[in-house]
């Protein structure tokens, strides 16, 4: 499953530059992924945090407000709200209460491995 979910993940990855290149498909991206959050019951309280900063943070950036990250970090953000609004990944939403399993680790991972960037980013938004 970990495999399969890194090489998913890794083409996401891929189309996320497009995704920050262009702001109306990022603003896009980011609709979808606030809906999907809204009209589901999508995962945990964890991963509806890591959503919700992960979606703020590009909505910073596509605005031009926020720039303060590194190309790879912004990816990566990306690419992990990419693989939650797809709808079949490794494991299917449509699978009850297993379904955003792997969006979860997704994001855990993601999140956690830029743990300086973020909480910089955290600081800069509560300054807003």
């Amino acid at each position: 499953m970990q495999i399969k979910i890194k090489e998913m993940f890794n083409e996401d990855k891929k189309k996320a530059i497009k995704y920050i290149k262009d702001k109306e498909k990022g603003k896009r991206l980011i609709d979808e992924a606030v809906h999907k959050s809204r009209n589901e019951d999508s995962g945990s309280k964890e991963l509806k945090s890591d959503l919700i900063l992960s979606i703020s943070l590009l909505k910073a950036y596509i605005s031009g407000e926020y720039r303060d990250i590194s190309k790879t970090t912004i990816i990566k953000i990306v690419a992990a709200i990419l693989y939650f609004v797809n709808p079949f990944d490794v494991v299917p939403d449509f699978i009850l209460y297993a379904g955003y399993i792997d969006d979860a680790l997704v994001f855990s991972l993601v999140l956690r491995g830029m743990k300086k960037e973020i909480e910089k980013y955290k600081k800069w938004n509560t300054m807003q």
